[in-house]
């Protein structure tokens, strides 16, 4: 299994072998180091624990999370992420020469927040009309309540707050791979703003091959 933690840096674009313009997401992934297995022996299940962004234990707030790192005999990482088992020795370092031109990925962040948003907006319902008497512009109209159960059902579609959810693409393929410079560009957009938080693990779907 091969996972990463990232941070969003840039949209652009990249020409394919035939001319094709294809919009593509430049991301700063890893090196991120193994910091513990978990297995079923002792937590019940099999996991990885990833760390990313080295940095000293004084700017840790959390002294809990600056004791564990200590336990571990590890440097200290402003984020910590788990992932499904990754195939690294505890204390290695991983990089995006894991992945390769053509691959499938699964991506993992918080979408934009939008602040509140009216039911148009945030669900993309239909207006009313603006003729002459038509006093229904943007309104959400009737939630279908009478005086039984004289009530809203928990999940009916409202207005509420837009975004700042987490937010997962499952078939996202890989355009360019640079080692050097610890960089991933995948086809089209992923979740988040810049310099956003954003997982990255090898998916099993969406196996079409993308020559870079």
């Amino acid at each position: 299994m091969s996972a990463l933690i990232g941070r969003k840096i840039a949209m652009t674009q990249v020409f394919g072998p035939d001319g094709e313009l294809v919009p593509a997401t430049i991301i700063q992934a890893g090196p991120c180091r193994v910091l513990e297995h978990k297995t079923a022996e002792t937590a019940g299940y099999e996991s990885s624990i990833l760390g990313f962004e080295e940095i000293p234990g004084a700017k840790l707030k959390k002294k809990a999370l600056l004791g564990w790192f200590k336990k571990l005999k590890s440097p200290a990482y402003r984020v910590v992420r788990e992932f499904s088992r990754v195939e690294a020795e505890v204390g290695s370092l991983v990089g995006v020469e894991q992945f390769k031109a053509g691959d499938s990925v699964k991506i993992q962040g918080v979408s934009k927040g939008k602040g509140w948003a009216g039911a148009i907006k945030r669900w993309n319902f239909s207006r009313g009309r603006e003729t002459h008497g038509g006093n229904f512009n943007r309104a959400l109209g009737g939630t279908g309540m009478n005086t039984w159960p004289a009530r809203t059902y928990r999940g009916r579609k409202m207005s509420g707050r837009l975004g700042n959810e987490t937010t997962s693409l499952v078939a996202v393929q890989v355009v360019a791979v640079m080692p050097e410079d610890a960089l991933l560009i995948v086809k089209g957009p992923v979740p988040g703003c810049k310099t956003g938080l954003l997982k990255i693990e090898m998916s099993s779907r969406g196996k079409k091959k993308l020559a870079a």
